[in-house]
């Protein structure tokens, strides 16, 4: 981090970033791009950040890898739990150019991480990236029974 003259905004969303709890979708969002963008893909490390169901849909997460680095993505640090499921987040994802945090809510996102509490797997996982999946989609085995975080916003996805 920057001193107080050379602070920036980027500076702001970091420190955004580390005051949000472990274990938070936000955070798990990070780690999993942080694993995704390494020197070599951990196939293994990686397979535990995402559910069970969709782990064969991952392959060997090179398409993930190539959709962050092609497009310099980051991450929104704010959580949009689903209204009526709070065992479903969603995660935007947005290009990584302006301010990273703003008063209002991006606009930009390119696209959204689909995250589901599994208590029996101790905590969020991936499902997908892209547009976000109504939780009737999901594997879902903790229905509503995740924590709450302050901040979150929620939403209401439905599937046309």
């Amino acid at each position: 981090m920057a001193t107080d003259e050379l602070w920036t905004d980027r500076d702001d969303a970091e420190l955004a970033l580390a005051a949000l709890p472990e274990g938070h979708p936000v955070r798990i969002v990070e780690s999993f791009v942080t694993m995704l963008l390494g020197d070599s893909l951990q196939l293994e490390a990686l397979a535990g950040f995402v559910t069970p169901e969709a782990r064969d849909d991952w392959s060997d997460f090179s398409g993930a890898r190539g959709y962050f680095m092609d497009q310099a993505l980051a991450s929104s640090t704010v959580a949009l739990r689903h209204r009526g499921a709070a065992d479903v987040a969603y995660v935007k994802l947005v290009p990584n150019v302006g301010p990273l945090v703003v008063a209002r809510p991006r606009t930009d996102h390119v696209g959204f991480a689909t995250l589901v509490w599994r208590r029996e797997l101790g905590g969020w996982r991936v499902h997908a990236i892209g547009e976000p999946i109504p939780p009737a989609l999901l594997p879902r085995t903790s229905r509503n029974d995740a924590p709450e975080y302050a901040g979150d916003r929620f939403v209401q996805v439905e599937r046309d």
